[in-house]
């Protein structure tokens, strides 16, 4: 075991020196980046804007191209940046695993040398470039951060309870959930990684416990955020999924969602239901409420507020076929 260590360190040890030879290097005026990150598909996106160097004769796309290697050069950094603001594991942003676990932080500059290209654009002026590149939650960040190799087992419920075998597990969550310990509420945070307690708020279930293919697959669980909707999950949930209400949130933030007593009989109580957070079939509707009412489209030419039109008859044209009723006139 011991070259195994070894060797880990070592990567450990050039990754770290990498990084750090990377931070030495002062960012160039005018550069900025930003982090965003979408539940549903599993992506994490980095964009990086600068403008382009003035401070020479080179043509336009020559200009474009220098823009384009210097920040190439800021790629890592800027994503160990702005991937720390992800929440991480149960609400706590990647930054907080980062300082307490230098090899968690050397993961992930590693990781960002290897980011999918995505797109690269200057505005119409040819004064600012934009470059964006992407890596996935699932089977980029989350193994980085539980050792899933050998996954724990779910517990097991000794005794008898009513339930039946289900396709997948949907959790609702939206609104404000009562956050257990605090006497508030508030609104669970999706996070790569989060826990599933009992009303005691004892840990039932953790992401060390996911099979590590489906940890890379599609993570511990999906995330749909305001829509209860589940037709583009039924790969993921089946068609016969046990439904479920959150009771509440627990953590220091509300990263980990609370089930009932009697949810947790009917998961623990059979082998496939246990199996099937293993798997990761599990899909958590959250935010807001869905607003269902029907709203007036703002582009129409059309007024609501005001009442129909009144259609008034008009005469028929002289020679016309009297209309039904009206055979024979007056007299």
């Amino acid at each position: 075991m011991r070259p195994v260590a070894n060797r880990f360190w070592l990567v450990v040890v050039l990754a770290s020196a990498a990084l750090a030879a990377h931070a030495a290097v002062p960012s160039p005026p005018g550069l900025v980046s930003e982090g965003a990150w979408d539940w549903e598909k599993g992506v994490f996106t980095l964009t990086i804007r600068m403008p382009l160097p003035t401070d020479t004769e080179a043509t336009p796309p020559k200009r474009r191209y220098l823009a384009e290697q210097e920040a190439q050069r800021h790629l890592q950094e800027e994503f160990v940046r702005r991937a720390g603001a992800l929440p991480a594991a149960s609400g706590k942003p990647l930054s907080d695993l980062m300082a307490a676990d230098p090899t968690i932080e050397a993961g992930v500059a590693q990781l960002g040398e290897k980011m999918k290209f995505v797109s690269s654009r200057v505005d119409d002026g040819y004064t600012t470039l934009e470059m964006v590149w992407s890596v996935g939650l699932y089977d980029g960040l989350a193994p980085l951060l539980y050792d899933t190799s050998a996954p724990n087992e779910p517990p097991t419920l000794i005794r008898w309870a009513p339930s039946r075998d289900f396709s997948g597990i949907v959790i609702f969550a939206m609104g404000d959930l009562d956050w257990l310990g605090t006497g508030l509420q508030a609104r669970w945070t999706p996070s790569l990684g989060f826990r599933l307690l009992n009303l005691k708020g004892e840990v039932v279930f953790d992401p060390t416990m996911v099979k590590p293919d489906y940890v890379q697959k599609w993570g511990q669980a999906g995330a749909s955020l305001g829509l209860f909707n589940e037709e583009r999950w039924h790969d993921r949930i089946g068609f016969d999924p046990l439904r479920l209400v959150a009771r509440g949130v627990w953590g220091a933030r509300p990263g980990d969602l609370i089930l009932a007593d009697a949810d947790w009989e009917r998961i623990l109580s059979r082998d496939a239901n246990r199996n099937l957070l293993a798997e990761g079939r599990v899909l958590v509707l959250y935010g807001p409420f869905p607003d269902y009412e029907r709203h007036p489209n703002p582009d129409s030419a059309i007024d609501v507020e005001k009442p129909p039109v009144e259609m008034i008859p008009q005469p028929p044209p002289p020679g016309a076929a009297p209309a039904r009723g009206q055979e024979g006139g007056a007299h």
